[in-house]
């Protein structure tokens, strides 16, 4: 086997080559390390693959996804303030706070950390199509690699990015190193589980090319911890029904049982670096 098709093959988490089969999506698999637990798709998409799907990432999710468009501000404002709520993390405490949000899209976290009295905040993101959407208005978002940054901030944020990386605990690390003693990073990702076992391949994240690396909740504090991170609070939600398929009352019904019982299929996640 040589470089490439070890770098495709191999668990980009933990270097394991050992795994079971998880189900088939669309064309591609997705299997289960037996090292580390992380479900990733198998093989790993290439760098080219992954440049060409997010080149026109926000006119492809446009549709699908309520956050990408500025009508689903609202949306996204108050989901992110039940997290906040859950998480038991007052808002008014970003007050006079760096804030980098990584993966920033068209900046609706960047709108919501500006109303909430941050001393300086920053977005980055990889889409083109989405910093120009986010830079038209009027936001401080910017293309770029998040692994290149070099500035201090107080508090870093990856809201929905992990899972889309070949390599997160790559970022992981680098948010280790820009965070102060105490400062806070805080990650939102799907997470492995119950629901996703239930669902199969018709788990509303498993998405090719998208989704590459998916863990479970263990998996993912265990990576953080070994970064010199502590977990200040975690909060699962979601019961992975679609509230256009499945009646509201039920999903929502189905999603307090889900919150309450804590096998939800989304992850929120603060921690302080030691």
């Amino acid at each position: 086997m040589n470089h490439q098709d070890e770098v495709k093959y191999r668990c980009s988490v933990c270097d394991g080559i050992d795994y079971s089969i998880v189900c088939l999506k669309d064309t591609a698999t997705y299997v289960q390390c037996a090292e580390c637990s992380v479900v990733r798709q198998h093989p790993y998409p290439t760098s080219a693959e992954i440049a060409a799907y997010y080149d026109r990432y926000q006119s492809l999710k446009s549709g699908q996804s309520s956050y990408l468009s500025d009508a689903g501000l609202e949306v996204f404002k108050r989901d992110k303030t039940f997290t906040f709520t859950d998480l038991e993390l007052p808002y008014e405490a970003f007050a006079g706070k760096r804030v980098l949000d990584v993966g920033c899209a068209t900046g609706q976290f960047i709108e919501m950390m500006m109303e909430a009295g941050a001393a300086q905040v920053v977005g980055i993101d990889t889409s083109e199509e989405c910093i120009t959407t986010a830079r038209d208005r009027g936001l401080p978002c910017r293309q770029g690699d998040f692994l290149e940054l070099s500035s201090e901030f107080d508090v870093i944020t990856m809201w929905h990015v992990i899972e889309h990386l070949l390599q997160p605990q790559d970022f992981i690390r680098h948010a280790h190193k820009l965070l102060p003693t105490g400062g806070w990073l805080l990650i939102e990702t799907p997470v492995i589980g119950m629901i996703s076992e239930a669902f199969g391949a018709d788990w509303r994240y498993f998405m090719p090319t998208e989704h590459i690396n998916l863990f479970t909740v263990d998996a993912l504090i265990r990576v953080c911890n070994n970064t010199g991170f502590s977990v200040q609070k975690h909060v699962r939600f979601g019961s992975g029904n679609n509230g256009e398929v499945v009646p509201v009352i039920n999903k929502r019904a189905m999603d307090i049982i889900a919150k309450k019982a804590g096998f939800g299929d989304t992850l929120a996640l603060w921690m302080i670096k030691t």
